[in-house]
């Protein structure tokens, strides 16, 4: 039996538990998968890379309509101890929404003459089938980064040893293939009934869609309104600052089950919580933006000297990350505490003037104008998370955050609430002195009919009354 009065863990020490074995994991797996885009950037050339930077990105969103909302919301439901039955379920729905989106792929890459893209099927797969948010909402951060650890050093190796001309999608097949395969061998689903039917959740995979659209779009929209060795190069400049946004997302997941699970037991730690993560966000951000200048030089000498135009861009992105990097506790403070219709609603806004500026500035400016469009669209977001947790630090916290159905209906419920609240005491104290002997029963109670001209609160309240007619 465990001692009673043994100190909790602390937010930090849970916190450092479950991102440093993930941080470690994940970094060996991004540093080797940022080595193998270099060695295809190297050895396709621009164009060709650029091709198949785009069919990676149609990937990608691919797979993020598989994943149907669990990379998010699945770790907060198993965070919040979810029945089995539905995690099932949701593991069912995106198995067979997975098999239907890699077959339309495979059909189109065939159709459109792009046979030798095919195996980039494997990324929708993978996206869609992979269960390491099971083992990162239990709060296991090692166990939910090994898969990523196989898929970059797979990738590196095979772009290394194999020929690309004929098949140059296969080095990122392999090792999205085999990190699916570890990720599902690694996490067995929980016990528990068949569980009904998941629909689509759908604020959340707005949400996760949004966020791929400004960091992705930019590229297609290259290839669309300059030239593919535009977007070949802007795609090879991109993984400088795509190798930092992958750190920033493993902290993210990292702080996600941790600040969900402080939240739930102590719903007015918010304010705390936020000043205690921006002490490091905050400078890390600013550190990043003291060393953007080095891109200028990196560029050439990591991708080669047809990269060469990319310079200015790759230094404009690194200052996008730079806030986005700031803002990073603000994601999981709010996806903790928020809804996911105000969550999904701030990244759409973000991601839609994201679009809007690119769609301005890069048939004048090219990669540049697409580097400006992602620090609008970044500031805007991190302005607009900082507002919205401020302002449940100001309102303060509802009993149980982190629920599903609390959290969609909270926004909606809380206005209601306060305002019923407030005629509830009101009146409760009005009625004392004021109540008419005909509204009342025999033993004092007021009766059913009488209860109809008060506020719902007050209702509620004198009903939850021991002797009260429901």
């Amino acid at each position: 039996m465990s001692d009673p009065t043994t100190t909790p863990p602390s937010l930090g020490a849970r916190w450092r538990a479950v991102t440093g074995p993930l941080l470690v994991a994940r970094v060996f797996g991004q540093v080797a998968e940022f080595g193998g885009w270099v060695v295809l950037a190297r050895r396709l050339g621009a164009t060709s890379f650029g091709r198949l930077a785009v069919a990676f990105l149609i990937c990608r969103y691919a797979g993020l309509l598989a994943d149907w909302g669990a990379s998010l919301r699945g770790v907060i439901d198993v965070a919040a101890d979810r029945g089995g039955g539905s995690i099932r379920a949701l593991v069912r729905r995106r198995t067979s929404v997975t098999v239907a989106l890699v077959v339309a792929y495979v059909a189109g890459a065939v159709v459109s003459g792009n046979a030798r893209l095919a195996p980039m099927a494997v990324v929708i797969a993978c996206l869609g089938l992979s269960r390491d948010w099971l083992s990162l909402g239990q709060e296991r951060g090692l166990r939910s980064a090994i898969p990523l650890a196989v898929q970059g050093a797979s990738i590196l190796a095979a772009a290394l040893v194999l020929p690309l001309t004929h098949h140059p999608a296969l080095p990122v097949a392999i090792g999205y293939g085999a990190a699916a395969v570890l990720s599902i061998a690694l996490n067995r689903l929980p016990d528990g009934p068949r569980g009904r039917v998941v629909g689509l959740d759908a604020w959340m995979l707005l949400a996760i869609m949004s966020t791929q659209v400004m960091s992705t779009l930019d590229t297609i929209l290259l290839a669309a309104l300059r030239s593919s060795h535009e977007a070949g190069i802007y795609a090879a400049i991109y993984r400088l600052p795509n190798a930092w946004v992958a750190l920033l997302i493993i902290v993210m997941y990292g702080l996600l089950p941790v600040v969900t699970r402080s939240l739930r037991h102590d719903p007015d730690s918010i304010g705390a919580l936020r000043r205690s993560l921006l002490r490091w966000s905050v400078p890390a951000g600013l550190a990043l933006l003291a060393v953007a200048p080095v891109a200028y030089v990196l560029v050439p000498r990591v991708f080669g000297s047809s990269y060469t135009d990319g310079r200015v861009a790759a230094v404009l992105l690194i200052v996008a990350t730079a806030i986005q990097t700031a803002a990073v506790p603000l994601h999981s403070l709010y996806l903790a505490r928020g809804t996911d219709r105000g969550y999904a609603g701030f990244i759409t806004v973000a991601a839609v003037a994201n679009v809007v500026a690119n769609l301005a500035l890069i048939p004048l400016f090219g990669m540049e104008g697409a580097a400006v469009a992602t620090i609008v669209g970044n500031g805007l977001l991190a302005v607009l998370l900082w507002r919205a947790v401020g302002r449940f630090i100001r309102q303060g916290s509802p009993s149980a955050p982190g629920t599903p159905s609390q959290a969609r209906d909270r926004s909606r419920r809380r206005p209601i609430r306060i305002q019923a609240e407030r005629r509830m005491s009101r009146t409760a104290e009005a009625t004392t002195f004021t109540s008419s002997s005909s509204s009342r029963r025999a033993d004092g109670r007021l009766s059913p009919r009488a209860l109809r001209s008060y506020p719902i609160g007050f209702v509620d309240w004198h009903r939850s009354m021991p002797g009260t007619p429901a």
